[in-house]
Formats: structure tokens, C-alpha cells, sequence
């Protein structure tokens, strides 16, 4: 009984760990995207100042005006682009792992106990067996008291 209650919370933690990950991957994505619009706004910018550069070549002022917007499209791509390549910290999706981690661990060694009952009860026979079971879960339950 244990042991299936172990293997549903560490269900539970796997499937909250698994909606954190489709999440954060959302979150990058539109990241990504606004740094493509951005970084794509900013190859439009280059071709527009040197088509302006060669066009007015004496007259600095459009040129300059393109520059600072190409400057601000640059800082605005580096920015976006920044966050969508860096590792966020996801407290919960960490305790979800911790939490999976344990129950496993829990369930192995609940299984492990259960799997040594099988030779003991070979050796002893079934009544001696189920005494030593009932003595045992007897104590277990005065211990908790």
C-alpha cells in the first residue's frame, strides 16, 4: 500500500516537473522570437543606413537618426536574446525533482523489504511467517504511539 502511494506521488512530482519544463520552454520561445523580430528590424536598419549613407553622403543628420535607432534595436536583440538562452531558476520545479527522487527511493527499498519475504517465507513456512509479519507490525504500531 505504501509503495503504490510512493509511486503516485512521485507520478504527481514527474508530471508537475514535466509541465514546468513545457513552460519554461514556452517562456524561451517567445524570447526567442521577440530577439528574431528585433535582430530582424536591425537588418532592415543596416540596409536602410547604407542605402541613406550612400545616397546622402554629406547629409549626416538621417544617417545619424538611423543609427540610434539601429542602437536601440541592438541593445533591445542582445537583451531578449540574453534571456532567452539563460537558465531560469524554477524553485518548484526543483522540489518536484526532490520530491520524485525521494518517493522513488522509498519505493525501492519498500519493494526490497517485500522481496525478502519471499525466501523467508520459504524457510520458515507461511504460519511462522505471518506470526513474525504480525509481531512486527505490532511493534511498529506501539513504536508510533
Amino acid at each position: 500500500m505504501r509503495s503504490l502511494r510512493l509511486a503516485r506521488i512521485a507520478a504527481d512530482a514527474e508530471l508537475l516537473l514535466l509541465r514546468r519544463r513545457v513552460e519554461m520552454a514556452r517562456k524561451r520561445a517567445i524570447f526567442a522570437g521577440v530577439a528574431a523580430v528585433f535582430g530582424i528590424a536591425l537588418l532592415v536598419l543596416l540596409h536602410v543606413l547604407a542605402d541613406l549613407a550612400l545616397q546622402q553622403y554629406g547629409h549626416l543628420s538621417p544617417v545619424i537618426a538611423v543609427l540610434i535607432v539601429g542602437g536601440v534595436d541592438l541593445v533591445l536583440t542582445l537583451l531578449f536574446g540574453f534571456l532567452a538562452s539563460g537558465e531560469m531558476a524554477d524553485p518548484i520545479a526543483d522540489e518536484a525533482r526532490q520530491l520524485r527522487d525521494s518517493s522513488i527511493a522509498q519505493m525501492k527499498s519498500g519493494l526490497a523489504a517485500t522481496a525478502m519475504l519471499v525466501p523467508a517465507g520459504r524457510l520458515l513456512g507461511k504460519k511462522q511467517l505471518y506470526a513474525l509479519v504480525l509481531a512486527g507490525l505490532t511493534a511498529r504500531f506501539f513504536r508510533s504511539r
